[in-house]
């Protein structure tokens, strides 16, 4: 281990504990989790692609073998024969991102993705328990409008729908505060 790198790394770290991102980030592990580090808030930061590439590069001069993996992943994106540093792969990731926001998902991979989360069955018992509770519930003009739409694949979720921008800065100061702690 390279105690000098390492050092540099938790300066590093330190120094962006505050930072407010506008834009895209990527959540890093403080300890990474092949080093014993855990998913609990204190040991996540979130950072710009750049930042993240430089905390990964650092963690790879500190400790080489145990993660060469992981810089290998991030720096080994070959564009025009070389690999990227740390400015290209910010500009990558966030052209990636901008591009993400605009994808048009096929129903085909919809479907498969709602089929991924629709998880284990429920049990005839527990079906039954949720038709006993909603026996003699009335439902609004309204909710039974939405329900028919969403049965008819026309609900306002999914393709085409997008957060307001007000509601984005909210999830995001919310997210922020998250993982600041």
């Amino acid at each position: 281990m390279n105690q000098h790198y390492l050092n540099r790394y938790y300066k590093f770290i330190e120094s962006l504990k505050e930072q407010t991102i506008n834009g895209y980030y990527e959540r890093h592990h403080i300890v990474p989790k092949s080093l014993g580090g855990g998913d609990e808030d204190s040991n996540i930061i979130l950072l710009t692609p750049r930042q993240h590439y430089v905390a990964h590069w650092m963690l790879w001069k500190a400790y080489k073998g145990s993660m060469t993996t992981a810089f290998h992943y991030m720096s080994g994106i070959k564009r025009y024969g070389k690999r990227l540093n740390s400015k290209t792969f910010d500009l990558m990731k966030q052209e990636n991102a901008a591009n993400q926001k605009t994808k048009i998902i096929s129903d085909t991979t919809r479907e498969k993705l709602r089929q991924a989360k629709l998880g284990k069955k429920l049990s005839p018992e527990h079906i039954e328990k949720v038709r006993q509770a909603s026996l003699g519930r009335k439902y609004s003009d309204e909710t039974k409008r939405k329900v028919s739409e969403s049965k008819k694949g026309i609900a306002t979720r999914g393709a085409g729908w997008r957060h307001s921008e007000e509601t984005k800065l909210k999830m995001k100061q919310a997210q922020q505060r998250r993982y600041a702690k």
